[in-house]
Formats: structure tokens, C-alpha cells, sequence
């Protein structure tokens, strides 16, 4: 886990371009406490150059230089100094930022072949199975990753991002350079010029959504996509980027087996095991919630079998005597297991300049003061010399968590015509909840109006992201637009960023490949049956004490923010003070929205 930094440009490096290579790769010494690198190199003959000292650079390898790999380093795995970055390996020199889980297995694979190693990391593995199996290596990989592989005996870049989009990678391109990084700053400490993507802070400020394409917030630099790579060819110009996709979620749906449960289970364990992978201490989220405790208690089991289980540590933020709090869920797991857990109230952590240091680290606005407990939770973490945890991020967008997604589900039988299901799964969920059968009946039906008025083309929202959303009339179709749109790409965005900022590396096992395209592969009532959302997951995780199994509550991770935005009103009203025209006066659908928008303005000096 690191970040990284790729620059080419036709015309060779000039001091100023040494300087701001400096700059931009400074804005993200949080990402890599542990150590750096820069290396110059010359597409136009053979070899490399390495840089060691970028302030004062020999003017000869600027006068041949086009091409510049740079990286800051979070030592993760093999922390001695033969990780560090830019690696090479044959003809290739890479900037890397991530986690190849499986890399132990292909690192086997490949000596096997004759393919030796010099070091114990994912690194030297990423490039010699790109010598071995060119882009085909990313079917392979297990994990998050974010990297620019230069193949110096084909004079070009390889450019690739993880299959979900878990790892950052930005571009800017123009008929003068190609520039790859980890974090929108970068571009700006780089010195290149910016203006506001007026479409996506509209699309914010009207319907929260951030992170659902490859737009940022200014029009200039765009997100690499995930599940694609591009080759670059390096020439006279920046070569047109052309990212190919490979790999889709799937769309073949099975039959659950009475096997569906262990084999979840098996996936579930194996890519927590894969994920505990580290050569540093490793912690675990606790929300109390079913997702983070089915991740810990699978921890626990293996740890176990290793005599170690009483060395694990968790982390939490708390709200005690306020909506939303789940200590005493949090407590009870404490209690279960013996482990030792840190908490943190986010409430007392709260400062404006603290909050402001928060958006800063974020590079766009957020949507609810839950980001900002994330924060809280990543700095207790760093607090404990903890660098890598595990988190549940991704268990509702797989297994339909939300409450919009049994909502769905049930407009979804009654198109089919399904009633009777329809109505012993709306009297299951409502006895399970405490809802008003008669109540949630009626928005059910209007949400059914709504979905034929869709079809009828006689309702539209105005913005396509929202009409995507709302026409999908099949859960496994909602669940594939929160999964790669609208839900989890701003979560994970928020969890590098905060999580970066601390020099912390966060894992999602929810997040293994395998695991994913096994639940997208399975029929809605593995996910939701008798009222219960999540259903296969509750069944294979036995293991869990029945008070956290069969919660009835789902909290999500929640946050008393109307108590937030009282205590501090005057603080987040002056926000909207540096909203440059014309989005002060924009249309918002929650306050909020307007004053992080504003707090982000003002971080970045653009009123």
C-alpha cells in the first residue's frame, strides 16, 4: 500500500519539471512514510537512471530523460529495503501501489518455470508475471492494485487497475505530457492548470452520488477505470489512452445447492486467511454489525489454530447514549472473544480544523458525517502501531444489506406477479423490524407506480445515474449499480483517503474476486428469505453468537450527524461562504452536502 506517481512527456525534463515531480510526490508523503523513490528514465535509448537526489538532479540524465516512475512506500511486506520502489525485474521498472494477496502461490507458479526472485514481496511477483504473461498476469491477481509498469523492451507503459476500483489511479492527458497518480492533489502540487467539473458538483449537490464514473471533480483528470488496463505506446506524442476492460461482474445466475453455505463459508475464511498476509501488525474494524464480526470471528478461528488469537486488536467509534451507537454490541463480541479493543467518540474528536484536514486527505466532498468517523477510527488505529486492517466493506452490496434492497426485491415479485411470496416475505420482514405492515405495503406499491411510469417513459429524474438506478426492477440489477456506481466506489474512495492519511492499509475480504462473482452468481433467495436480508451469510456464519447472527437492526455505519451539525452550525454555515458562483445558490437535497462542498472549496483555495 503506497502512492504512486508517472509522468511522460515527449520533451525531455527541464529543473522546473524536477521540481514539480518533487512537489507532487511530496503532497502524498502520508501514503508512504517508509521510504521513496524516483527514477528518470530515457524511452528513446536502453537502460535507466536512478535518481536519489530530485532537489539537485545531474542536468545530463534531465537532458535525456521523458519518462519519470516515482513512489512512496508503505512497508507492508518485506519491509527491508529490497521493496523498495521503482523495482525493476528484467525489462520492466514499476511503480506499484496495493496488495497482491495470492502472490506467495503465482510467486511459486512462476519458479516453477524458471522465474527466480530476489525478494520476499507482491512487487518482483507483479513484474515477472507481466514478463511471463504479458496483461493476461491481471487475471491472476488476487487483490487491490493501482500501478504504471514501464516495459522497456517494448518502449511502452502498461497501466492497470484492480477489478473493483479499491486502489486510486488518476490521469491527465494533453499534447505535451501523460501524467498517472494516487490522489487528485498531485495534479495540483504538479502545477497544472484546473478548472470545476460543473456536472459532477451539480451531480453531488443534487443527488450525493461522487465516484459513480470516471469524472472527478475537475474536468481536467479523470479516473483510471477499474477493471481495465491500457498499454501506452511511447513516442513523439503521449499515445492516445485506450483502456481495455478485463474482467465483468457476472451474469449467469445458478441454483443454490445445499452446498451454497459451505462453499460461501470456504471463500469467505480463505479470503480473510489470504488477507492477513502481512510482515506488520494486523487489526480488524468492529461496527457490531454482521459484516465486521462474520470477518473477525473467521480471524479468530484462524488465528486461533496458531495459538495467537489473543494478540488480536480491534477498533471502533462509538456514540454512547446517541442513536446510532452499537456498543454494546461492540462489547459483547469483546467479551465473546477476549480481544483487546480500542474505541474512539468521534463527537469528542470533533474540531473544524480537524474536520477541514479530513476533506483535505478526501479530494472531494462527502456526504455524511460517517466519513468522518472512518477518519477517527483510522487515526486510533495508527495510535496502536496497527498498519494493516480488515474491514466489512462490500457484505451489503453483494448480499443485499440495505433496507432499499428488500424494498426492491419485493417490487420485483410483484412485477413478476409473485404475490404470495411478495406478501409472507413483506410479513416476515415487518414482524422481524417493528415496521407498520400496512405502511411500508403502500411505499412498496408506489414504488411498483413508479417502476411502470419508468417503463412508460412518463417519469425521469433528469440525471441518468438516478434513472439507471430507479428503472433497475430486479434486485441483482440494483445490486450490480450499488456495487460499481452509486454505493460502494464512494466508501472505498473515503477508506483509502482516510485510511492513507494515517499511513494504515485497509483489506475488504468481501472484496475477493471469488467471493464476489460466487454471490453475484446466486438466485435472490439465497440473499433474502423469511424477512432476512444477507440470509446466506447469517446461515454460514455459525459460528457467530446469535445476538449479532440474527440482528434484527440494521445500523449501517451510522453517526448522530443532526447532533453534529447543531453543536457546530455556525462553523458549517461559514462554509458556504467559499462556494465560488454559481453553486452557491445551486439546488441541494441535504444541507450537508453544501457545506462539505464549501469546507472542500476552502481547503483547496477556490473561492
Amino acid at each position: 500500500m503506497c502512492g504512486i506517481l508517472a509522468v511522460y512527456q515527449p520533451e525531455t525534463f527541464s529543473r522546473a519539471h524536477a521540481v514539480a515531480l518533487r512537489k507532487a510526490l511530496s503532497a502524498i508523503d502520508h501514503r508512504g512514510p517508509d521510504g521513496e523513490g524516483i527514477t528518470l528514465i530515457s524511452s528513446r535509448t536502453p537502460g535507466d537512471v536512478t535518481v536519489s537526489n530530485i532537489e539537485a538532479p545531474d542536468e545530463q540524465i534531465l537532458s535525456i530523460s521523458d519518462l519519470a516512475l516515482a513512489h512512496k512506500r508503505l512497508s507492508i511486506i518485506d519491509t527491508s529495503s529490497a521493496g523498495h520502489q521503482p523495482m525493476k525485474y528484467h525489462h520492466g521498472i514499476i511503480t506499484f501501489n496495493g496488495e497482491i494477496y495470492n502472490y506467495i502461490e503465482i510467486r511459486e507458479e512462476l519458479k516453477a518455470v524458471g522465474y527466480i526472485f530476489h525478494t520476499g514481496c507482491d512487487t518482483e511477483v507483479i513484474l515477472a508475471a507481466y514478463d511471463r504473461w504479458q496483461e493476461k498476469c491481471l487475471e491472476k491477481f488476487n487483490g487491490m492494485f493501482a500501478f504504471v509498469l514501464y516495459d522497456a523492451s517494448r518502449r511502452r507503459l502498461f497501466v492497470a487497475n484492480d477489478r473493483f476500483g479499491v486502489k486510486p489511479l488518476y490521469y491527465y492527458q494533453d499534447n505535451r505530457c501523460l501524467i498517472f497518480a494516487s490522489e487528485v492533489k498531485q495534479f495540483q502540487a504538479y502545477g497544472l492548470p484546473l478548472t470545476l467539473n460543473s456536472n459532477a458538483v451539480n451531480t453531488f449537490l443534487t443527488t450525493y452520488y461522487v465516484d459513480y464514473d470516471e469524472q472527478t471533480f475537475f474536468n481536467e483528470i479523470r479516473r483510471f477505470p477499474k477493471a481495465h488496463y491500457a498499454y501506452v505506446e511511447l513516442g513523439n506524442v503521449p499515445g492516445e489512452l485506450k483502456p481495455q476492460l478485463y474482467y465483468r461482474l457476472g451474469n449467469r445466475i445458478t441454483n443454490a445447492g445445499q452446498d451454497t453455505v459451505e462453499a460461501f463459508g470456504n471463500l469467505l475464511e480463505d479470503a480473510v486467511r489470504i488477507r492477513m498476509r502481512s510482515d506488520v501488525p494486523v487489526g480488524f474494524a468492529s461496527s457490531g454489525g454482521l459484516d465486521s464480526s462474520s470477518i473477525l470471528y473467521k480471524a479468530y478461528g484462524l488465528l486461533k489454530k496458531e495459538g495467537v488469537e489473543k494478540n488480536i486488536k480491534t477498533f471502533s467509534a462509538i456514540f454512547p447514549g446517541l442513536d446510532g451507537d452499537e456498543s454494546r454490541y461492540i462489547r459483547y463480541i469483546e467479551d465473546d472473544l477476549g480481544v483487546s479493543s480500542f474505541y474512539t467518540n468521534p463527537l469528542d474528536s470533533f474540531s473544524v480544523d480537524d474536520f477541514e484536514r479530513h476533506i483535505y486527505h478526501q479530494d472531494m466532498p462527502v456526504a455524511s458525517t460517517s466519513y468522518y468517523a472512518e477518519w477517527c477510527v483510522a487515526r486510533l488505529v495508527s495510535q496502536h502501531d496497527v498498519k494493516v486492517l480488515l474491514i466489512g466493506q462490500g457484505g451489503d452490496e453483494l448480499l443485499a444489506g440495505y433496507h432499499h434492497h428488500f424494498y426492491r426485491y419485493c417490487r420485483q415479485l410483484i412485477l413478476q406477479g409473485k404475490f404470495r411470496k411478495y406478501l409472507s416475505e413483506l410479513k416476515s420482514f415487518c414482524e422481524l423490524k417493528s415496521f407498520d405492515r400496512d405502511k411500508l405495503h403502500r411505499q412498496i406499491v408506489n414504488e411498483v407506480k413508479y417502476a411502470m411510469k419508468f417503463k412508460m417513459g412518463l417519469k425521469a429524474s433528469g440525471h441518468k445515474l438516478e434513472n439507471h438506478w430507479n428503472s433497475a426492477n430486479k434486485l441483482i440489477d440494483l445490486l450490480k449499480i450499488d456495487f460499481s456506481e452509486t454505493m460502494l466506489p464512494a466508501y472505498l474512495r473515503s477508506d483509502d483517503r482516510d485510511a492513507m492519511a494515517f499511513g494504515l492499509e485497509t483489506r475488504h475480504p468481501f472484496l475477493d474476486y471469488r467471493l464476489v462473482d460466487f454471490c453475484f452468481s446466486l438466485p435472490d433467495d439465497a440473499k433474502i428469505k423469511q424477512g432476512w436480508q444477507k440470509f446466506l451469510l447469517r446461515e454460514a456464519m455459525a459460528e457467530l453468537p446469535e445476538t449479532i447472527r440474527y440482528r434484527k437492526d440494521k445500523k449501517g455505519y451510522t453517526t448522530p450527524q443532526d447532533v453534529w451539525l447543531s453543536a457546530n452550525r455556525e462553523a458549517f454555515e461559514d462554509y458556504t461562504h467559499y462556494i465560488p458562483e454559481p453553486y452557491r445558490s445551486s439546488r441541494v437535497i441535504d444541507p450537508f452536502l453544501k457545506y462539505t462542498f464549501g469546507a472542500w472549496c476552502k481547503v483547496n483555495k477556490l473561492h
